[in-house]
């Protein structure tokens, strides 16, 4: 006998379930504009991207602040999971490889592009400002831990290990720029490795 049985329907969300879908739609919205056409996207634009009304942004979002605070948020989160996610075992070579090519993937999603064109927008208030540099300390103190607890093993002061990944944090900044610039630039392997191989440098020289 075949089983004519209509399946069971899913389950229906709930209300907050709703209301953080909505909002995730909201910011990715929002990151797609910062990316296209700056910090300085309207409000219109971006609820227009996510399909509700600008109510309804305004219902989740009180204000643009507070919108392009939780696109930084979102930015930063994601670039410390793909740091956390890199391999922190093996020599410190690869150990050293793995973070510098997770953080350089991580610089090329639209969340962290956006996070970085706010964050360095010559035009934000000081009000805007002060909550996106609170959300990046808190970004920063977990990636420095990240590399630490990657390097624990080797015998150098904790000041050096967080030295090397912000020496390598600049080096790649700068990587990204200039790949936002008209000139053509190589692909970035070749760089990439002489980075790695600056920063194991900065880990392992002898203490003076």
């Amino acid at each position: 006998m075949v089983d004519v049985t209509a399946p069971a329907s899913p389950p229906r969300r709930t209300q907050f379930e709703r209301r953080s879908s909505t909002r995730a739609s909201l910011v990715a919205s929002a990151t797609r504009a910062v990316v296209s056409t700056g910090p300085s996207t309207a409000v219109a634009d971006v609820a227009r991207q996510a399909g509700v009304s600008t109510g309804a942004l305004q219902y989740h979002f009180s204000s643009k602040t507070d919108l392009l605070v939780a696109v930084v948020e979102t930015g930063w989160n994601d670039l410390v999971e793909c740091t956390r996610s890199a391999s922190r075992s093996g020599p410190p070579a690869e150990r050293v490889a793995a973070l510098v090519w997770s953080v350089w993937e991580a610089y090329r999603q639209p969340s962290v592009r956006a996070a970085f064109m706010i964050s360095s927008d010559p035009n934000l208030d000081s009000g805007v400002a002060a909550r996106i540099n609170d959300a990046f300390d808190v970004a920063r103190t977990q990636l420095d831990q990240l590399w630490l607890d990657a390097f624990a093993d080797l015998d150098v002061p904790i000041e050096r290990i967080t030295m090397a990944r912000r020496f390598a944090r600049s080096h790649l900044n700068g990587m990204v720029v200039q790949r936002q610039m008209a000139s053509v630039e190589p692909e970035p392997d070749a760089e990439l490795e002489l980075l790695c191989d600056a920063v194991l440098g900065i880990l392992t020289r002898p203490s003076a």
